[in-house]
C-alpha cells in the first residue's frame, strides 16, 4: 500500500473517521492507530511484521530496566544489549548478503573458489528508519535523557505509526511519545494543514519527481555511453531533483497524515541544493538521518572539539556511514567515500562560506559535487556508474536525443521552486490553517484530479529500498 494508491486514501479515510469516534479514549485511539499501522506494514509482507515486533519488544524491555538500574556498568550492558541487537539485525537483513559475496569473490582471487551461503530474503520494509527509533530511545534513556515509556502498546505505537513506519522521517522518542500524553486536538488548523501537505506531497511525487525521471534519468543510466557531457549533466540535475521531489514528496504526505491525527512529525527538507557546502547540503536533506548520525556517533567521537586531523576523520566517518546507510553494492560505499572525503576536505579547506559572487559559486560548486555522489543512488551497477561518471566529460560526442520540453520544463519549475522565498510556504501554510472547508475540499478535488491522471503508472518511492 503506497501513499500514492487509492487504496491508501480509502484506508487513511477510514483510519481517521473512526479515530475521531475514539480520540476521547486514549487507550482505543492508540490501539486503533496501533492496528491500523501494523494492516499498514502487513500490506507488504506480512511476515515482517514479527521483525518489527521484535525490534520493539527488544527495545522497550532495555529501556524499562534502563530507567529503574543505577549500577552504571549493568547500565552499559544493557544500552550494548541494544545496539548489538539493532545494528545487527540491520546488518543481518541488509549487509549479510553483500558480505558474503564479498567474502566469496576474495576467497576465488586467493585460489579458492567456494560458495559462501546467502540469508537469500529480500529487505524488511522500512527497517533502516524503525531500527534507528528504537536505538534512539535506549540510548536516550541510558543518557538520562528520557524516562521510558508507560506502557508497551504506546511504545508500540510510537515505533509503528504508520506515516513515517516506512521511509521516516527518524522520529525520536522524545519527540513523539509526550505527544501520546493527551488526546490530539482535532483542530481545523491542523487537519487544513495537513491536507495541504499530502496535496504539495503528491504533485511533488507523481507529477515532478516520476514526471523528470521517466523522461530525463531513466533513459540516461540505462544507456549512459550513449550520450554526449551536456546531456549526461542535464540528466545529473533531473536525477538529483528527481529524488528530491521523490522523498520530500513522501515525507509531506507523512507529515500531513499525522497532522490529520493531531502529530506533529519533524521537517525533513530544508531546499538543500543551494547549500553552500556539503556539510551544510547534507544537514538539509534528510535532516532527522542527519541530526541522528550528529547526536549518536558525530558528538559522542568528540564533534568539532577535536584536532584537525580528528576532525577530519569524524566528519568523514558520518558522511561515509551515511552513505553506506543508503543500501547495499559497491555503488553505496562508493558514495559514502566520496561524500566523506569531500565533506570533510571541504570544511577544514573552507570553514566560512564566501559572500557576494563568490559565495553563489561556492553553493553551485557544492550543489555539482553532491549531486554527482547522487548517482550512486541509482539501482545499477559500479561499472554503469562509472559510465555515468564518463559521460559526464564526453564533449565530443553527438547528441544521443535526451531532451524532453515537457520534463525540462518540470526540472526548471522544480529549480525556482527552490530558489523562491521561505516566506511563501509559510503564508501557504497559514491560509490552510485558517481556509474554508469548501477552499479545502476543492484544493483536494484538484489536486486529487491532477494526480490520479499520473497514478496508473506511479512508480514506488526511492527510499522504500532502504
Amino acid at each position: 500500500m503506497r501513499f500514492t494508491d487509492l487504496q491508501y486514501v480509502l484506508f487513511l479515510a477510514v483510519a481517521w473517521v473512526v479515530f475521531r469516534f475514539l480520540r476521547r479514549s486514549r487507550f482505543a485511539w492508540v490501539l486503533w492507530l496501533t492496528v491500523m499501522s501494523l494492516v499498514f506494514y502487513g500490506s507488504w509482507d506480512w511476515r515482517y511484521l514479527g521483525l518489527l515486533g521484535a525490534a520493539t519488544i527488544l527495545d522497550y524491555t532495555v529501556g524499562g530496566l534502563l530507567g529503574r538500574e543505577e549500577r552504571e556498568d549493568r547500565r552499559r550492558a544493557l544500552v550494548l544489549t541494544s545496539i548489538i541487537g539493532n545494528l545487527g539485525m540491520l546488518a543481518l537483513f541488509k549487509y549479510s548478503d553483500f558480505a558474503a559475496e564479498g567474502l566469496e569473490n576474495l576467497l576465488r582471487l586467493l585460489g579458492y573458489p567456494v560458495t559462501v551461503p546467502r540469508l537469500g530474503v529480500a529487505l524488511p520494509i522500512g527497517i533502516s528508519f524503525y531500527s534507528f527509533q528504537t536505538l534512539s530511545y535506549s540510548i536516550d534513556i541510558y543518557r538520562r535523557q528520557l524516562k521510558p515509556a508507560k506502557n508497551l502498546l504506546e511504545f508500540f505505537f510510537f515505533i509503528a505509526f504508520f506515516p513515517q513506519l516506512v521511509a521516516g522521517p527518524i522520529v525520536r522518542a522524545s519527540q513523539f511519545l509526550p505527544q501520546i500524553e493527551a488526546p490530539p486536538e482535532a483542530r481545523p488548523s491542523a487537519i487544513g494543514e495537513g491536507l495541504l501537505f499530502i496535496c504539495i506531497g503528491m504533485v511533488k511525487k507523481l507529477v515532478l519527481g516520476d514526471g523528470i525521471g521517466k523522461a530525463l534519468v531513466d533513459p540516461f543510466f540505462a544507456t549512459p555511453l550513449k550520450y554526449n557531457a551536456a546531456e549526461a549533466w542535464l540528466a545529473d540535475w533531473a536525477a538529483y531533483f528527481s529524488l528530491y521531489c521523490d522523498f520530500s514528496g513522501y515525507t509531506d504526505i507523512a507529515i500531513g497524515s499525522a497532522l490529520l491525527f493531531g502529530f506533529v512529525l519533524p521537517m525533513n527538507f530544508d531546499r538543500p541544493a543551494f547549500a553552500p557546502s556539503p556539510v551544510e547540503h547534507w544537514r538539509r536533506w534528510h535532516m532527522t538521518l542527519g541530526t541522528f548520525l550528529r547526536d549518536y556517533l558525530y558528538f559522542p567521537m568528540g564533534g568539532s572539539k577535536v584536532g584537525k586531523a580528528r576532525l577530519w576523520f569524524n566528519l568523514f566517518l558520518v558522511f561515509f556511514v551515511s552513505g553506506v546507510w543508503h543500501g547495499v553494492g559497491a555503488s553505496y560505499v562508493w558514495m559514502g567515500l566520496w561524500n566523506g572525503i569531500l565533506a570533510a576536505t571541504w570544511r577544514l579547506l573552507r570553514p566560512k562560506p564566501g559572500r557576494g559572487w563568490i559565495g553563489g559559486f561556492e553553493c553551485l560548486l557544492a550543489f555539482q559535487a553532491t549531486a554527482i555522489s547522487v548517482m550512486a543512488l541509482r539501482p545499477i551497477p559500479l561499472a554503469r556508474l562509472f559510465d555515468a561518471l564518463r559521460a559526464l566529460f564526453a564533449f565530443s560526442r553527438p547528441s544521443g536525443g535526451l531532451f524532453d520540453a515537457w520534463a525540462a520544463g518540470l526540472l526548471v519549475f522544480v529549480i525556482l521552486l527552490h530558489l523562491s522565498p521561505r516566506r511563501w510556504k509559510g503564508d501557504l501554510i497559514r491560509w490552510s490553517r485558517t481556509a474554508s472547508p469548501a477552499a479545502l475540499a476543492l484544493l483536494v478535488v484538484v489536486i486529487g484530479g491532477l494526480c490520479s491522471l499520473y497514478a496508473v503508472e506511479a512508480r514506488d518511492f526511492y527510499y522504500f529500498q532502504f
